[in-house]
């Protein structure tokens, strides 16, 4: 499908300045994988197409919201509704928009694979469509008016003029035609005067663009949609054309009825072809693995005589030697395939049958009459679960395609371990086992931490990073957040003491003639102690897409949905799977499906005390 070329970008863009600048954001929906719409007051509604690597235009015809706003949708939302659009440039004649929000932009790159970033003034990337960030960098100038120079090379002049001067195939095409010059003449052999003609011919295509005289239009073959123009080409001279009133009518035209006539095939549906697929091959498996041991057990009996001669020989060797001697002797008869301490593996006219020396023919011919009962047992239930994945295909294509949201983005390093932010926005990290205490303490612990411990045994090293520039409040939490993650939860103790020492005061090494375990330290000078009460929560995070555990306090704080725990009489397993549909039912309609992707039981496992919780009911939690 045509991606939108530099000149048909700016004469758009200056389209939507007429448009859209000045306009108030309302609301941003998300089309994965790379399509958004804006929906904009300005004067009137006004709805923004931007699909990376491809277009940008105003559209008049709606398109359903989807049923769940992504997490990039919901960023989106988040930094730039109720904001005004400033401007919108199009970048040094490039495939890249630019539409500026004051503090915020949004960066659309309309060539190859296509991005949408949303940035801050600096071009900070806050997130893109494919939940990455960093700094965006805007790729090197190519286009070039003064052509000569760039020109005098042994390559083709057309490819040279789509390429080096950024102009595209199809208007290289074109400058070709209206300069009257063989496009496959190399461009070292051109003369001063046919360099002026092609000049002259790119000057011809861009002015009009340039001055705001176009000719917006469709170009039509046997009534399909072949291209969509801002200005008339020789090109297409033969061609038919629909004519419109503006660019952006006309681009919109063109690519709603190019994509409304393009199938799409959902990642549902393709995950259920899948597993379709390995439900037909197990059941070829299963079909021909209960025919197998069935003609085995059949050929047992039918052969009884042999078989057992066969089972009497190999018992009687088996009896008189040992098993390296028998298995050495055994393996000599060309029958023997796999010879094991209590069975040996046979071929007797093509069938392999394992002989158990315990047991007699009847029992060996028992034994492959159940595993094809067992095959038989597999395979009735398989049908069953085809006949589930055929009906699910055959009602999953009458439903319009909506894509699932998949959540990505890019961990923080301190997320391998136990970690949480203070109240005061203080960072606390806490090893998971006796590696992570180590390597916190001999990576992580600086000058200016400070170091938390439990009283009694059975807790991770904590580090509160600046510590000793944090308040009481971050002390206290930090603490908490030392006594949740440790035995003491376990214990069933409700409260319990934990120490805090400068990062001097800790050491590594054990004293002379002591004994320190992988992950322990020990403490020198004055300790200094808070008594902290046990209970922690678990919320999710929607600005960040990611869950947090640890103190209630800060949790309530950076948590749009979260519940609190106490010490109670569930195992993990059973309470993570509680705690993930509490948060789903607690989240808004248009944020369920975002809050079921983040909180996962298997995520939410991570931020779980040792031993057995429960969820703390109270009356806070109406939503539950």
């Amino acid at each position: 499908m045509k991606s939108m070329s530099s000149l048909d970008i700016y004469a758009c863009i200056k389209e939507l300045k007429e448009e859209i600048v000045g306009g108030r954001i309302e609301k941003i929906y998300h089309y994965p994988p790379k399509e958004i719409r804006i929906k904009i007051y300005c004067g009137g509604r006004k709805d923004l197409i931007i699909e990376a690597g491809r277009r940008i235009h105003l559209t008049i015809f709606p398109k359903e919201s989807p049923k769940f706003p992504s997490p990039f949708a919901m960023l989106l939302r988040k930094h730039l509704e109720g904001k005004r659009i400033e401007n919108i440039e199009q970048q040094d004649f490039d495939r890249i928009v630019v539409i500026d929000f004051g503090d915020r932009k949004i960066v659309a790159e309309l060539f190859a694979k296509g991005n949408i970033a949303l940035t801050d003034e600096k071009y900070t990337i806050i997130m893109d469509i494919y939940g990455k960030k960093g700094v965006y960098e805007f790729p090197k100038r190519k286009f070039e008016l003064e052509i000569k120079d760039v020109c005098k090379k042994d390559r083709e002049i057309v490819k040279i003029l789509a390429t080096k001067c950024g102009l595209g195939g199809l208007l290289a095409e074109e400058t070709c035609l209206r300069a009257g010059i063989d496009k496959n003449k190399l461009g070292s052999q051109l003369s001063d005067e046919e360099f002026k003609r092609i000049y002259d011919a790119m000057k011809s295509i861009f002015e009009p663009v340039f001055k705001g005289n176009l000719r917006p239009h469709i170009v039509l073959r046997d009534g399909e949609y072949v291209d969509v123009l801002p200005i008339e080409l020789k090109y297409y001279e033969s061609f038919e054309k629909k004519y419109f009133e503006s660019f952006n009518r006309a681009l919109d035209e063109f690519y709603s009825k190019i994509i409304s006539e393009v199938k799409l095939e959902s990642e549902d549906l393709k995950r259920l072809k899948r597993r379709l697929e390995i439900q037909l091959e197990t059941k070829r498996r299963l079909e021909e693995e209960m025919k197998e041991f069935r003609s085995i057990g059949d050929f047992i009996y039918e052969n009884y005589s042999t078989v057992e001669k066969v089972l009497n020989v190999l018992r009687r060797a088996r009896e008189k030697m040992e098993f390296e001697e028998f298995k050495k002797n055994v393996r000599r008869l060309k029958f023997v395939k796999e010879v094991g301490r209590d069975y040996v593996v046979v071929e007797i006219k093509g069938k392999r049958i394992r002989m158990d020396l315990d047991r007699d023919i009847h029992d060996i011919a028992e034994f492959y009459y159940e595993k094809a009962k067992k095959a038989r047992e597999k395979l009735e239930g398989l049908l069953k679960a085809i006949e589930r994945t055929e009906e699910e295909i055959e009602e999953i294509g009458k439903k319009e395609y909506v894509a699932p949201i998949r959540i990505v983005r890019r961990r923080e390093w301190y997320e391998r371990f136990r970690w949480f932010i203070t109240s005061e926005g203080f960072l606390a990290i806490g090893g998971r086992n006796a590696q992570m205490n180590e390597e916190i303490v001999s990576k992580y612990l600086e000058s200016r931490d400070l170091f938390f411990h439990t009283q009694s045994p059975g807790a991770p090293a904590v580090v509160l990073k600046r510590g000793q520039e944090a308040g009481e409040k971050s002390l206290i939490e930090t603490a908490q957040f030392s006594a949740i993650y440790s035995s003491l939860w376990k214990q069933g103790m409700h409260s319990g003491e934990v120490y805090y020492v400068t990062p001097e005061q800790v050491k590594r090494s054990a004293k002379a003639g002591e004994y320190l375990p992988r992950g322990s330290f020990y403490i020198v000078g004055k300790r200094n102690y808070i008594t902290v009460e046990l209970r922690c929560a678990v919320g999710v995070d929607l600005s960040n897409l990611r869950l947090m555990g640890g103190p209630v306090d800060p949790i309530s704080k950076y948590c749009d949905y979260y519940v609190i725990l106490e010490i109670g009489d569930k195992e993990k397993d059973e309470l993570a799977i509680e705690i993930a549909k509490t948060l789903v039912n607690m989240a808004k309609g248009d944020e369920r499906h975002v809050v079921k992707a983040i909180a996962t039981p298997d995520e939410i496992a991570k931020f779980l005390p040792p031993g057995k919780s429960r969820i703390e009911k109270f009356l806070n939690f109406d939503k539950i």
